[in-house]
């Protein structure tokens, strides 16, 4: 591993080198050096079923992020990199599994099946190369992340899961931005090589399909700045087609402002049909009020048709329903939602913040599941970024989840994550 790090340490070194050695200032004079630290306190305690019963470890990330400028012109280029090391703080075979570490691929000799040695360290890259055209259009090539309606990599662990692509995006009409890519690879967040892209097991809803294109385009027009209008659409090559619209927005009531957030989605088969019939819509409505620091919101989710909400394989989604232990997306699931937001800035204390949400799901249908499916998830998040000082901008949060379900393991979850970015 340690030999893997220093191979891709010499990469990176490489490719600054040559590329910073023959262009225009503008590439170095705007370019943007971080270090990003990540520790991260991983907990779950499965509350009932057999198996394992507890996944616990710490682990520690550093992001090694250099981002260039453009050369001058109306064509420019411009390299971004990252390296990724992680590094193992506790852990045990019987405790593994977190997502913060890759494991190895057996357990030990008379062992259980899941007791599995997290590895001591990784590491990895990502080179994404980048050319502006006329100040309006950006191309990227290489490792991209990006966040769609239909398409959200998971960002909750030491790195984000990213893929292998192009992008284009374009904002030559005021108001406007417009994007288009194809992926034809996936890196998960504690994987350290590319893997094929492929739709989401969901319970047992779909079968594996690998080595597939995902295409998306997306469009999304501000009118003002306090209404967004959104459309997406995806496609994984013979496997789904997606389609995504959203309207958000605020409005000035009384002393605060009504706040929305409408998501539609509508899912089917695309090419041969790999993974059978889907035919899925995803009706998803959050309305509320902010005041003076506070924001209250209640909401509906239904999915509706046959078969789950369809999904790129361990993405997250843009669902209102997306928590930290289920996202409450499985055939003909009904949802009821609540969210409250605190901002005690409002109270005097700037960069402490509150957030609890609330889902209560019922009539959900599970492959191998005779009664209709009902859980309900309630999960706290509290985070402080300092304000000033030797630490300024060093930020700490406690994510705590609690699952309780008749189809899945009962699970009680907590998260301590502490992030600081060392700036050049």
């Amino acid at each position: 591993m340690t030999t893997n790090l220093n191979r891709q340490l010499l990469t990176l070194t490489t490719l600054t080198l040559a590329v910073s050695s023959g262009v225009q200032a503008a590439f170095l004079d705007d370019s943007k050096t971080s270090v990003d630290s990540r520790t991260f306190y991983f907990q779950n305690d499965y509350r009932d079923g057999s198996g394992q019963n507890r996944v616990e470890e710490s682990a520690q990330g550093l992001t090694f992020r250099f981002q260039s400028g453009y050369t001058e012109g109306d064509i420019g280029l411009g390299l971004d990199a990252a390296l990724m090391y992680g590094f193992k703080l506790d852990s045990g075979p019987q405790r593994s599994g977190s997502g913060l570490l890759p494991r190895n691929a057996e357990s030990r000799p008379g062992g259980p099946s899941y007791a599995r040695e997290s590895q001591d360290e990784y590491s990895k890259l990502a080179l994404t190369a980048k050319l502006r055209l006329y100040q309006d259009t950006q191309v990227l090539v290489g490792t991209i992340n990006p966040s769609l309606g239909v398409l959200q990599p998971s960002t909750t662990r030491l790195f984000p899961q990213d893929f292998r692509g192009t992008q284009v995006t374009n904002t030559s009409i005021s108001g406007l931005t417009l994007r288009a890519g194809r992926l034809d690879r996936a890196r998960h967040r504690d994987s350290t090589d590319y893997q094929g892209i492929g739709i989401a097991y969901a319970n047992g809803q779909y079968p594996r399909t690998d080595n597939r294109d995902f295409k998306y385009a997306a469009a999304d027009y501000a009118l003002g700045k306090d209404v967004v209008l959104s459309y997406n659409l995806g496609e994984l090559e013979d496997v789904y087609r997606q389609h995504f619209v959203g309207i958000k927005g605020k409005l000035p009531a009384g002393p605060g402002r009504l706040v929305s957030d409408i998501r539609l989605f509508a899912s089917q088969e695309a090419g041969a049909g790999d993974a059978g019939t889907i035919d899925n819509r995803v009706y998803s409505g959050l309305f509320g009020y902010e005041w003076n620091g506070h924001t209250l919101q209640a909401g509906y989710q239904k999915v509706d048709g046959k078969g789950a909400y369809p999904q790129l394989e361990n993405t997250a989604t843009y669902l209102h329903t997306e928590m930290m232990l289920t996202n409450f997306a499985k055939q003909n699931q009904a949802s009821w939602l609540a969210r409250y937001d605190y901002n005690f800035a409002a109270a005097g204390l700037p960069g402490l913040m509150l957030t609890v949400r609330y889902v209560k799901s019922d009539n959900a249908q599970v492959v191998g599941v005779q009664q209709d499916g009902r859980e309900r998830e309630l999960d706290t998040d509290i985070g402080y970024v300092v304000q000033s000082g030797t630490f300024k901008d060093l930020a700490v949060r406690w994510r705590h989840g609690v699952l309780r379900s008749n189809y899945q393991r009962n699970s009680d979850q907590d998260r301590l994550i502490v992030d600081y970015s060392f700036k050049f």
